[in-house]
């Protein structure tokens, strides 16, 4: 079995380093910490170096100091034999980080749909709500024990991939798992508030603003908001302080494609997330652009003005949603 190889190769190796995509979120945030714990419970030494921050509503978790960003990094001062990929359907996802990547043996652990198959084992379960659930079976695999650390890293990674637990991707499985880890000193409604609770007074007008953009299709079944580049400046924030934004659009009935534009904010180009309540696939939108993810979750990026980037997408997800 793959879960046996990959317990296979950690034991073959000593340093690792441990990376997931650009703009991590709850469930690689999560994974990159509860497999740090098995690889130092297993005896090994071990580096987390992500391209961008910890996105401030995950500091909170224990050990998330020890993530560390690309920027603050010196690449002759990184030192590992294999490397561990989280949630990552491609290795261009990583973005900076790659650069590190000259030698050693890489691991990728994935549950995206739109996975590229990469590196020396590649482990990809589209039918898991999260990597969080692999990471459970790997431990399950191991001999290493959970621990109270590891089922709030684990509960964290599952709980927000799944919407608190409210999309399709939630399985009788994911119950069971999770029933599991509220044995540890797991809070449910703690965790919560420190993820969804936390937003600052400016981060509520920003998204006060992105709603005042909120458009529909004429059929009602495709919703859209934006946020500019200056709508970030205007409020002193970053692209950190959207990541639910689409779920505000994606709660109007009758809405089956929900999509959110957001300008980049150094570089020209637009981001665009997609949500589907229906059986629109927006990973083959998503695919369409470049991007991927999940048949009902995915993105891109678009290396054009908003107003051009908005008339593509719409024109996509409009001819998904009559061809179904």
């Amino acid at each position: 079995m793959i879960k046996k190889q990959i317990l296979d190769a950690i034991k073959k190796h000593e340093r690792f380093l441990i990376s997931t995509h650009i703009n991590p979120d709850g469930d690689a945030i999560g994974c990159q910490l509860a497999m740090a714990k098995m690889l130092k419970a297993m005896g090994k030494s071990v580096r987390i170096i992500n391209n961008d921050p910890v996105p401030k509503n995950y500091m909170f978790l224990p050990d998330s100091k020890d993530i560390e960003c690309y920027c603050d990094v010196r690449g002759s001062d990184v030192q590992f034999d294999a490397v561990i990929i989280v949630d990552c359907p491609g290795l261009e996802r990583i973005g900076k980080v790659r650069e590190l990547l000259k030698n050693g043996y890489v691991i990728s652990i994935d549950h995206h749909i739109s996975n590229a198959p990469f590196g020396d084992i590649n482990w990809a379960d589209a039918e898991a709500s999260s990597v969080g659930e692999m990471i459970y079976d790997l431990y399950k695999s191991s001999d290493v024990v959970l621990g109270d650390l590891v089922a709030l890293f684990l509960y964290v990674s599952i709980m927000t991939d799944t919407g608190s637990f409210r999309y399709s991707n939630t399985t009788n499985r994911t119950h069971e798992i999770i029933a599991e880890l509220l044995k540890f000193n797991v809070k449910p409604k703690e965790i919560y508030a420190y993820i969804y609770e936390n937003k600052s007074f400016a981060e509520i007008k920003l998204l006060g603003e992105a709603l005042n953009t909120l458009q529909r299709s004429e059929d009602g079944k495709i919703a859209w908001i934006k946020v500019s580049r200056d709508m970030f400046k205007r409020n002193g924030l970053t692209s950190e302080s959207t990541e639910d934004f689409i779920d505000r659009v994606r709660m109007i009935d009758g809405v089956e494609v929900a999509i959110f534009l957001r300008e980049l904010e150094d570089v020209a180009g637009v981001k665009i997330s997609f949500r589907s309540k229906s059986d629109v696939n927006v990973n083959e939108i998503a695919g369409a652009f470049g991007g991927g993810g999940h048949a009902a979750a995915s993105g891109c990026v678009i290396d054009k003005p908003m107003a051009e980037s908005e008339s593509l997408i719409l024109e996509q997800v409009q001819k998904a949603i009559n061809n179904k």
